[in-house]
């Protein structure tokens, strides 16, 4: 416990000079700074737990757009008191010039780290392709979202739920040449140079 206390305690002094805050829930909200960032989770994966969560055998994922002005958070296995516990996703209102950047379980060894959700601000010249949830033998695995290089002309189209061999499946986005569609307008001016950016999910 004194360990568990130590290293909460280091979190916090980072949390603190880095732009980040701990809730009255015991999360770290993250402010975008990617260098902070980058410090909370390193420190976050010292909290860790010895037992893998457990294969999650159903999930809800929104892809960006679905409801506009709100962002989906993933639901997730908590680990409290010596055992798992799924908590539901949930809508979030959504940060206008920032993208959700989903929280999940990282493997670290032969124990398991929790990173939570947060925003992070667009970086010029990438696009910020959405995780997904990857069926694997019996159940779902979240594979985290990934910075690209921007392709003009070209816009990142989201994936949607498709059915394989009678299993929900989630057929991930790709690249599309831009031709103007106007359904296409949600994906088109995320991201880009002085637009404002709608979150997702």
């Amino acid at each position: 416990m004194f360990a568990m206390r130590k290293v909460l305690g280091a979190l916090l002094v980072i949390a603190a000079g880095s732009g980040c805050y701990v809730g009255a829930t015991g999360r770290v909200h993250i402010h975008a700074n990617p260098i902070a960032v980058a410090a909370v989770a390193v420190t976050a994966a010292a909290i860790t737990v010895a037992t893998a969560p457990p294969i999650v055998a159903n999930v809800e994922y929104y892809d960006y757009g679905y409801r506009p002005g709100f962002v989906w958070v993933n639901g997730r296995h908590t680990y409290v008191n010596g055992a798992y516990t799924w908590q539901a996703g949930y809508w979030q209102p959504e940060r206008a010039g920032y993208y959700w950047v989903q929280g999940a379980w990282i493997a670290q060894g032969n124990q398991w780290a929790w990173v939570e959700g947060h925003w992070e601000a667009p970086r010029a010249g990438y696009i910020y392709t959405d995780g997904y949830w990857d069926y694997r033998d019996n159940g779902y695995v979240w594979m985290p979202g990934t910075w690209e290089v921007d392709r003009p002309g070209e816009v990142y189209i989201g994936g949607s739920w498709t059915v394989v061999n009678g299993r929900r499946t989630w057929a991930r986005g790709g690249w599309q040449r831009d031709d103007g569609r106007a359904e296409w307008g949600r994906y088109r001016t995320r991201g880009r140079g002085g637009v404002i950016v709608r979150d997702h999910r």
